[in-house]
């Protein structure tokens, strides 16, 4: 045969032959599974070291309670809610809690928000004018930066868990989601040494105000002198159904050999109370005076506000028109 003639068909075996003993294609990879992400309470997000203050609220529980519903509705009226919803995915009326937290140089906002993420990420990002940057650092997890107006915010979203925004510095909100990806290990705000002086059943209230010690500066003379070796303050409110708030106060610290302290921390809550201020939000009629008394932790007050009148309040302080105001006034006067 002629050589020519026997190509085609050697070309051929030895495409068979090939064919015969290559290996098979291995199967496709399965994805590897996700790393599992910190899923605590969204005070486990806020770092103790630099945190100046903390609040937290149950807003939701909050919203269905109708004498708070009543007192705060002119201070948070439904089309001003409707419109923060409208302009960040999050209604607040609907939020299980949220919290604010002061640094140095930043404020930081945690909220859980469920499946409102996506929602939440495309919103924040249509209101950055400058600088916007982005960066997924875990399927779940995602963080946007840039300026809204000339002020440097930063977003945290942790798909099917919450959503932060740290406005100033982003260092808060980096650190929430190195809390959440499991990658830092210094303590978070109710751990530091500061705050876990503080009895757990604060936490446990609808509203909590915390702030760590030591406190300097303009806190020193605070309380007749009684901050300046605090190490924690804790402020609890609490609301029932005929329009009361209970509050609970907690001055942490070794107060053994303090000099008068109950009545130096009374003093200063009647200075309060008696107060342009304190008339103002109806401190001054309390439906139950207040109680001092020391405790394991420190120092303990206890009273309950008219919560009518401290809404009401609140509104002239922030919400009023002049005129309301000066109308208010003119009633307090004829009383």
């Amino acid at each position: 045969m002629n050589p020519l003639g026997r190509a085609p068909l050697l070309g051929a075996l030895l495409l068979l032959g090939c064919g015969a003993g290559a290996p098979a294609a291995p199967p496709p990879r399965e994805p590897a599974p996700e790393a599992p992400l910190h899923e605590g309470p969204l005070t486990d997000y806020v770092p103790a070291a630099g945190l100046r203050w903390l609040c937290v609220a149950r807003l939701e529980q909050l919203a269905q309670t109708p004498s708070v519903a009543q007192a705060l509705g002119p201070l948070f009226p439904a089309q001003r809610l409707d419109a923060f919803a409208s302009m960040t995915s999050v209604d607040l009326r609907k939020t299980p809690v949220a919290l604010a937290a002061g640094f140095d140089f930043a404020t930081l906002y945690v909220a859980e928000v469920g499946a409102l993420g996506p929602a939440i990420e495309t919103l924040f990002e249509e209101r950055l004018v400058a600088g916007r940057q982005h960066r997924q650092l875990h399927p779940r997890v995602q963080r946007w930066t840039g300026l809204v107006g000339k002020t440097p915010q930063t977003l945290v979203s942790v798909r099917g868990r919450l959503a932060a925004v740290a406005v100033g510095d982003p260092t808060p909100a980096r650190v929430v989601a190195g809390y959440a990806l499991g990658r830092l290990r210094s303590k978070p705000a109710l751990e530091g040494a500061a705050l876990s002086t503080l009895p757990p059943r604060l936490g446990e209230a609808p509203l909590v105000f915390l702030a760590p010690g030591p406190f300097s500066d303009e806190w020193l003379d605070g309380a007749q002198g009684l901050l300046a070796s605090a190490l924690a303050l804790g402020v609890s409110a609490t609301p029932d159904a005929d329009g009361g708030l209970a509050v609970e106060l907690i001055l942490a610290g070794d107060y053994a050999a303090a000099s008068r302290a109950e009545a130096r921390l009374g003093a200063t809550w009647a200075s309060l109370a008696a107060s342009p201020l304190g008339g103002l939000l109806g401190l001054d009629r309390p439906r139950r005076a207040a109680t001092i008394e020391r405790v394991d932790e420190g120092l303990r007050m206890t009273l309950t506000l008219d919560l009518q009148a401290l809404g009401a309040g609140l509104h002239h302080a922030v919400g009023a028109e002049v005129r309301e105001l000066m109308a208010s006034a003119a009633r307090r006067g004829h009383d």
